[in-house]
């Protein structure tokens, strides 16, 4: 047989993320190296097919664009409404110490 792809394709109204699956992050990329038969891993999103490479700029939980906020300096996910960067260990920071516990209770 010829060479293989494996694409996930993602619906629009998607209720389950790689954890109920019984997958992570980690066994996915694994796939593309341990196999030498897969040229690539493809992700199939709203009609596009998405290179793994493109994949860092999402959540790793539900595949989400995320987003920057800017008044607390973090990465987030809209979608899942957590905060995809752990608060620094300075207790006087100016981006953190008002950071609220989910990204949609900021003003």
């Amino acid at each position: 047989m010829g060479k293989k792809k494996v694409f996930y394709l993602d619906p629009d109204e998607r209720e389950w993320t790689l954890k109920d699956l019984g997958l992570n992050w980690e066994a996915i990329e694994r796939l593309g190296t341990e196999r030498k038969g897969i040229e690539g891993t493809f992700l199939v999103d709203k009609g596009r097919i998405r290179r793994w490479s493109e994949l860092t700029s999402n959540c790793k939980v539900c595949l989400g664009s995320l987003a920057y906020n800017d008044e607390h300096d973090s990465i987030y996910c809209p979608t899942c409404d957590e905060w995809r960067e752990s608060s620094c260990n300075d207790p006087n920071c100016e981006y953190c110490l008002a950071r609220p516990t989910k990204p949609s209770q900021c003003m």
